[in-house]
């Protein structure tokens, strides 16, 4: 990675809105950094992760997220972490085009998490 990433730079992972733009090897395994295009009615399974935590900011839409049995909805500079080991997922139930910086740290097999989860379809939770 040069010293800064334009939105829809990095690497894309096949099949899914994800890229990675800073990779937990430029981090001396801390941190991998993915931004996610999330088009309306795109949804993220639940699923947990078992050593790393996700944070999730908003850049622009909205997301709705469950961490656990907790449900928020998120504009543009929300903030949420979703701790390791418990169960999440997130959705655009929108009719809005939303993007996310996603922080997984350290770095694990978020991504591989992610590729078999990401669907698109509403939920019609609240």
């Amino acid at each position: 990675m040069s010293i800064g990433a334009p939105w829809g730079s990095g690497e894309h992972i096949d099949g899914t809105p994800f890229r990675v733009v800073v990779a937990g090897s430029e981090t001396n395994g801390h941190a991998v950094v993915i931004t996610v295009d999330m088009p309306a009615g795109r949804h993220v399974d639940a699923h947990t992760h078992d050593t790393e935590e996700q944070i999730n900011i908003v850049i622009s839409g909205q997301v709705r997220f469950r961490v656990g049995d907790a449900h928020t909805v998120l504009g543009a500079g929300g903030v949420l972490l979703m701790p390791r080991l418990v169960e999440h997922e997130l959705w655009n139930d929108t009719d809005e085009f939303a993007q996310i910086v996603e922080v997984y740290t350290p770095p694990g097999n978020g991504a591989e998490v992610r590729v078999g989860r990401s669907s698109s379809r509403s939920s019609g939770q609240g």
